[in-house]
């Protein structure tokens, strides 16, 4: 039956969904989209149940009032259930979060209707039959959960009848479980309770018996699962032949590197889109007004824009952050708010940010790092190429000629007041992030440093995202091997950024957008590159015999 196993790799995932699972009590706010949501509830809809009978029911719990209701029940449930320990129990129960109702961006409550079905084959002699297969039901919940990188917690000190009452459960439907679900915060290595000695998981052979109760059975432990191949080995095995898949490879094993993996993450992926205004636009450098970015930041918040088209079709978080558009954002949805001024000063003139500005909107783009697999970088703001460019012919030691570009269609006149400005700016000399710089790029140059330190890969968009980089890597060379560029640019500068940076961009398509919309497309390729790493089998894997050499050795 060999046909009907999984594949190493499949089944490592399965048991390591199965041991690495944990009861979840503090969430990140990101919210769960919705077809993860279906997802993982589909997994529980495609439980075991006695007679097919299929009893469960799921009632997502939006309300804030009626979370807040439950909230505080289990608070009054707690502290009743806490005078029941001794002193030194107490005290440790006392400590524990034992719920994640309010932070969560899911509450769920999983019900079992006894009724459903009639008579059930099967049930006849055992009726909780189907509160057991509504268990299933959470169990495939939360290992599918665990699968897509998102967290469960059973709260279980509480009253059912309760939450009958708050939530209008039929009297004859039974209450389950009130489940939390979302982005955990972390996930320890251990059980919680057993972490902080609460109790510690008791040896399988004294739980397993052979033919009468109590007569324990002698196991011999099962060897432990063969572990995966490293990266390098396993795509020199897999079915096709060596380097035929050319880039790809080299991106597949960048990510699993960087990420310490033996097999590429990718199904979380997010893009980082950062705003800000440049106060060098007064000098003529633009073929549009300062007043283009504010209206530019709404079009993408309404999900209206070009990087909005590419990071919904490939299921791409986007995250819009402003760090110095000359406008107020406040209430605005969709926007986070991380403005560090209304706009830079002149480049040409003076410096464009103090040394704190430049600081705190560094430290604005750490902050913006979702938890994720893959992460695209972008940028928005009139003026910021002239901003870049002048960046880059600081590090670079370059005239501005060879690195300002036509932007968004200049003509010559222009472009050579676009040089222009980028001169002045480099005569005055100085910190290039801050004399020359963009909020957005600092806060990108914070984006990228921090993805780096969490081993998370970042896809370069154009130009601007590519020089923020650089100024990143000047600070902290390491952050180089955590880089992968999107794209070629049309803008005159940044095939040398990227030499600089020793990257080769996976497309070159002439685009000269932004806004991250050609690392978005990108991440269509590098989610190609991880797939085929960790879902293509090996030779051994598929039962084929390896290819042979010139001289017929294997």
């Amino acid at each position: 039956m060999a046909e009907l196993s999984f594949s190493p790799a499949d089944r490592d995932a399965v048991y390591r969904a199965i041991y690495s699972r944990r009861d979840v009590r503090a969430y990140l706010p990101d919210p769960v989209p919705e077809d993860l949501l279906a997802r993982v509830l589909n997994a529980a809809h495609h439980a075991p149940s006695v007679g097919f009978m299929q009893p469960w029911s799921f009632l997502l719990i939006e309300d804030p009032a009626l979370r807040r209701a439950v909230y505080e029940h289990v608070l009054a449930a707690s502290a009743e259930a806490q005078t029941t320990y001794a002193d030194d129990r107490s005290a440790t129960y006392a400590a524990l979060k034992l719920q994640g109702i309010l932070d969560s961006p899911v509450n769920l409550l999983v019900t079992c209707d006894p009724d459903r079905g009639g008579n059930v084959l099967g049930r006849h002699t055992m009726p909780e039959t189907d509160a057991y297969s509504t268990c299933l039901a959470v169990q495939n919940l939360w290992l599918a959960a665990r699968a897509e990188g998102l967290g469960v917690g059973w709260v279980s000190i509480l009253r059912p009848e309760r939450l009958r009452e708050l939530f209008g459960v039929p009297e004859h439907v039974k209450i389950i479980a009130y489940l939390t679900l979302g982005w955990p915060v972390e996930l320890p290595p251990t059980p919680m309770l057993e972490s902080v000695g609460w109790r510690a998981r008791l040896p399988l052979s004294e739980l397993v018996f052979r033919d009468q109760w109590g007569a324990h059975a002698e196991l011999t432990a099962p060897p432990a699962p063969p572990a995966p191949l490293p990266p390098e080995e396993r795509n020199a095995q897999l079915t096709k032949p060596p380097g035929s898949l050319g880039r790809l490879e080299a991106v597949a094993l960048q990510v699993a590197a960087i990420q310490g993996a033996a097999y590429p993450r990718w199904r979380r992926r997010a893009l980082v889109l950062c705003a800000g205004d440049h106060g060098v636009v007064a000098a003529g450098v633009s073929s549009y007004k300062a007043k283009v970015t504010a209206r530019m930041v709404i079009q993408i918040a309404a999900g209206a824009a070009a990087v909005n088209v590419f990071t919904r079709q490939r299921d791409v978080r986007l995250i819009l952050a402003d760090l110095g558009v000359d406008h107020d954002f406040s209430g605005a949805a969709g926007v986070v708010h991380a403005k560090i001024r209304r706009g830079t000063r002149d480049l040409s003139r003076e410096d464009a940010m103090t040394a704190s500005e430049c600081v705190a909107a560094v430290a604005a783009g750490r902050r913006l790092v979702p938890d994720c697999d893959l992460l695209a970088v972008g940028e928005l703001g009139i003026g910021n190429s002239t901003s870049a460019a002048a960046i880059a012919c600081a590090l670079l030691n370059e005239p501005p000629e060879v690195m300002v570009g036509r932007g968004t269609g200049i003509g010559p006149l222009t472009w050579a007041r676009k040089v222009e400005a980028a001169r002045r700016g480099l005569d005055r000399g100085g910190d290039p992030l801050s004399s020359l710089g963009g909020y957005e790029i600092a806060g990108l140059v914070g984006v990228i440093d921090e993805a780096a330190r969490r081993g998370v890969p970042v896809v370069l968009d154009g130009f601007i995202t590519s020089v923020a980089a650089l100024v990143a890597t000047r600070r902290r060379p390491e952050v180089r091997e955590a880089l992968i560029a999107g794209h070629l640019s049309a803008e005159l500068g940044h095939a040398r950024v990227l030499d600089a940076l020793g990257l080769t961009p996976l497309l070159s398509l002439g685009l000269r957008l932004g806004e991250g919309s050609g690392a978005a497309l990108a991440m269509g390729l590098v989610e190609s590159a991880c797939r085929t790493l960790s879902e293509m089998r090996t030779f051994e894997e598929a039962g084929i015999e390896d290819a042979v050499d010139e001289r017929g050795r294997r």
